[in-house]
């Protein structure tokens, strides 16, 4: 007789389906898990920094002052384009210092040679320097100048931004002025000869020998012709 063959129960196995939730299931964790890691090593924002406070400094910083915004520097002896003369006796101060007065506006003609004048034109020019005020001692002007000339004028030729004998304050304010205006300009040391930082000798013909260093000069001015712009 055959010996009788003992069956074993059939193994059971874990379904496909449910082997692929499991996958699923782990693979949740593990992102999670490095997700909170993350974000816990992110910079977080101040506490005391809201929306509304943020809101707040950029309308604060919006609503500063022009005058905050650092200035283009201008060099000595130039003004910007769009400043004019446009009245008497308005004062007029260049972003250098000089400030200009206009006693009479001269021509209502536009045009190179009715100004205002550029640098290098060459031009006829009135003027009379003085040192504590308008009214005080002349150190230069363009009578003691033109005195010594064949002709004897009282005027004299210079080109603007060129002419050495004359200072940068000089050069801003003609750039103010149209042909046969007449002007007043306080001229600040730093624009005077040699920045004002040493003495200098006034005219020969003057009263007053030497000007002190650091001394602020006053000129009457009067633009004559622009020969040429």
């Amino acid at each position: 007789m055959a010996a009788s063959r003992v069956r074993r129960p059939p193994q059971r196995r874990l379904p496909c389906l449910r082997l692929v939730r499991l996958s699923i299931i782990a693979a949740i964790v593990s992102w999670q898990s490095w997700n909170s890691t993350t974000w816990l090593s992110l910079p977080k924002r101040p506490a005391t920094l809201d929306r509304r406070g943020a809101l707040t400094a950029s309308l604060a910083a919006l609503s500063l002052p022009q005058t905050a915004v650092a200035e283009e520097k201008v060099p000595p002896g130039s003004i910007p384009a769009d400043l004019v003369a446009t009245s008497v006796g308005q004062k007029v101060t260049t972003p250098n210092g000089v400030i200009y007065e206009p006693l009479e506006l001269g021509t209502s003609e536009t045009g190179p040679r009715n100004g205002p004048p550029r640098g290098g034109a060459n031009l006829l020019l009135r003027y009379t320097a003085h040192i504590q005020g308008f009214d005080g001692p002349v150190i230069d002007s363009s009578a003691f100048r033109g005195s010594r000339k064949p002709n004897k004028v009282d005027f004299v030729e210079c080109r603007l931004n060129v002419d050495p004998s004359l200072p940068n304050c000089v050069f801003e304010a003609i750039k103010l002025m149209k042909v046969g205006a007449k002007g007043r300009a306080v001229c600040p040391p730093s624009l005077s000869y040699g920045e004002g930082k040493t003495a200098y000798d006034a005219d020969e013909s003057a009263d007053v020998k030497k000007v002190e260093a650091g001394t602020t000069l006053y000129y009457d001015l009067e633009l004559i012709r622009i020969i040429k712009p």
